[in-house]
């Protein structure tokens, strides 16, 4: 009997043990654990920013001089194209060059202002060198081959006679006044005070003809009076 109970107890505990180790074998392991994931650090420039800001100060130096193109070493384009090398995706150190380029048509306009043409065509040389694609060159080139090459007519005045408004100077100004309505003529007067460059411009005007006389004042004596006439009215008579 005893050798029997044994066996049966110890056949006992090995169905116990098996029922055991299914049972943890049935049991579903547990889901991972997710980690969160981690901000990446923002990537370091591939340049110095202290060393970029110098030259861009010292790029504003130099338009504000109207150091443009020259001095070469120590001009606005040798430090924006330093600043290029070093940031060459930074959109104002581009922006850089496009303000030299306007700067120098202000520079041809004030030269167009003054007939200085040779001036003109030197600055819009320039201007080229630093963008030749800037849709503002060409255009005004032309605007300054058309004006160095127009014919002009002067009426010289006198200025007591201007300023006791003659009825002799007055007529002259009429008759001068019909090569002044000209298509596309340009009128440049110039006199002592502001009311007597109005007062040649309502001469000018009494000329007959409807077209529009397109004049432009300035101070000065002895005054005078300056019509422009462009290629295409220099066949008119």
């Amino acid at each position: 009997m005893s050798n029997r109970l044994s066996l049966l107890v110890a056949a006992f505990c090995c169905a116990g043990t098996a029922v055991l180790v299914a049972g943890g074998c049935a049991m579903a392991p547990a889901p991972p654990v997710e980690t969160p994931p981690q901000p990446s650090a923002a990537p370091a420039p591939a340049y110095d920013e202290r060393e970029l800001q110098a030259l861009l100060a010292a790029a504003e130096r130099a338009l504000a001089e109207d150091r443009l193109l020259t001095p070469e070493a120590d001009s606005a384009y040798l430090y924006y194209n330093k600043a290029l090398a070093l940031a060459p995706d930074r959109a104002d150190v581009r922006a850089g060059f496009e303000r030299i380029v306007e700067r120098y048509l202000v520079l041809v306009q004030a030269a167009i202002g003054r007939e200085r043409w040779r001036h003109a065509r030197t600055m819009l040389d320039r201007a080229t060198v630093v963008d030749r694609a800037h849709p503002g060159i060409q255009p005004l080139r032309r605007q300054v081959e058309l004006l160095a090459n127009a014919r002009r007519l002067t009426l010289d005045l006198d200025r007591e006679a201007v300023r006791g408004r003659h009825p002799e100077t007055a007529a002259k100004l009429a008759a001068f006044g019909l090569r002044a309505r000209a298509a596309e003529a340009r009128v440049a007067i110039r006199a002592g005070s502001d009311a007597d460059g109005r007062w040649i411009y309502e001469q000018l005007n009494n000329a007959p003809g409807d077209r529009r006389i397109r004049g432009e004042i300035e101070l000065g004596n002895p005054p005078k009076v300056t019509i422009v006439l462009l290629s295409s009215e220099q066949g008119e008579g």
